[in-house]
């Protein structure tokens, strides 16, 4: 798949990738700097990031994706490490054909992102991070993941 077309896919618009050797980077910034991505610590969140993610995101594109009990739950989920929560999400979400996706970074930050479930193969089978030359991340590490 091309590289825009899964930029399109995460970020939900149209966006076209100018840094071809940086292009993990590029993604990161630019899904930080327009509130795209969430970038959480592997360890955990603070002030329960993951659910004001969702209603964010339900509200830009009006929808629901939980109710308020299930987002009360997912509040007080606990949980160890990331991918954990995000499974939680994913059970929930699922329902209504979305998922919670994670995409690489160079540190112990996970980038999370919602996609309808639609594009979870082509989302899945990409190698986002393929330009990356840091050796310091494996391989597996550098491919969107869905929990």
């Amino acid at each position: 798949m091309r590289i825009n077309k899964l930029v399109e896919i995460i970020f939900n618009e149209a966006y076209e990738v100018y840094d071809k050797n940086d292009v993990c980077m590029e993604i990161l910034d630019y899904g930080l700097e327009n509130k795209k991505l969430l970038y959480i610590d592997y360890k955990g969140e603070e002030n329960q990031e993951i659910v004001n993610y969702i209603l964010d995101y339900e509200f830009e594109n009006g929808l629901e994706l939980a109710n308020e009990e299930e987002l009360e739950y997912l509040e007080d989920f606990d949980y160890t490490e990331l991918p954990e929560k995000i499974k939680e999400v994913n059970k929930i979400i699922k329902k209504n054909n979305y998922g919670l996706f994670s995409y690489p970074t160079f540190s112990d930050f996970y980038a999370l992102f919602l996609s309808e479930l639609k594009n979870k193969e082509e989302l899945l089978k990409s190698d986002i991070c393929i330009n990356s030359t840091d050796e310091r991340v494996p391989l597996e590490a550098k491919t969107i993941q869905y929990y």
